[in-house]
């Protein structure tokens, strides 16, 4: 499961000028809070989760008030409708919902006299990882001693597939040290075959691990809003940009977060 390390903000620029030079005031604390939709149908077996909640101020915690009271519904184009099931704390769940690859799914939240939709298809193309490999690098400029590993597989022949890793070292996430501060990974690994459509296919890692580490490696099969959504992510997690934005939703500018559907494979392998 991703890692929830979500950043939503809010922002307003005033400009001022003063002679020849531009003075920038980032209100970054006062914003309206907003609503935080997350939801993720995959095909692997039920029930999914849909949670809502409510953004905070960007110096504030990472914690985000569950909303409760809303009405939810997910349909596909087969004509299937699951009503979820509220579990409190802004947490809701499918009662008899499937996920299924080739399908596209829409989701419908009703909260507060306001509805906010969004849709995912989930790709049709089952993309597995065929293999792990590692190798062992010396102390370098480029490298930090320790074994590195790469997955393997096949990209479907039709342009526009995309992709996300998430990778579990002996059952947590990995966490990188960096010039002896431990930063801990957001595990979003993200790739597309832009430039490698339909040929064999390696992603390498930057996790230095050690013999006898196992490993747990999960590829989740995206389609494009779903990518867009994690990529701009990364870029607010890493502070890209200009200027702190919200991530690209789906749901457009009627909410923050996200509606997702994905089929996933994984795989496990142990450092020798």
């Amino acid at each position: 499961m991703i890692m929830r390390r979500y950043l939503y903000i809010v922002f307003t620029i005033a400009l001022a000028f003063t002679g020849c030079e531009e003075v920038i005031i980032i209100d970054l604390d006062n914003a309206e809070p907003r609503v935080v939709i997350e939801g993720i149908i995959t095909d692997q077996p039920g029930p999914y989760t849909v949670t809502i909640s409510e953004s905070v101020g960007f110096y504030e915690d990472n914690v985000f008030p569950g909303i409760e009271g809303a009405y939810i519904e997910i349909s596909d184009d087969e004509g299937n409708v699951d009503v979820l099931e509220e579990l409190g704390d802004g947490v809701y769940q499918t009662t008899i919902l499937q996920g299924q690859r080739g399908v596209t799914y829409t989701i419908e939240v009703q909260l507060d006299g306001e509805t906010y939709t969004a849709e995912s298809t989930m790709p049709e193309e089952l993309v597995e990882i065929d293999s792990l490999g590692f190798r062992f690098e010396e102390e370098s400029l480029l490298y930090k001693e320790g074994y590195y590993f790469r997955a393997y597989f096949e990209d479907p022949p039709e342009l526009g597939d995309y992709y996300s890793f998430n990778v579990y070292v002996n059952g947590e996430v990995y966490v990188f040290d960096f010039d002896g501060e431990l930063i801990e990974d957001d595990n979003f690994w993200l790739g597309d075959d832009k430039y490698t459509n339909g040929n064999a296919q390696d992603y390498d890692f930057p996790h230095t691990l050690e013999v006898g580490d196992e490993m747990y490696v999960e590829l989740r099969h995206l389609d494009r809003s779903t990518y867009d959504y994690y990529r701009t992510l990364v870029e607010v997690i890493d502070g890209g940009g200009v200027a702190p934005s919200n991530p690209l939703s789906n749901f457009g500018d009627t909410a923050l977060g996200y509606f997702a559907a994905f089929s996933v494979t994984s795989i496990e392998d142990t450092v020798e």
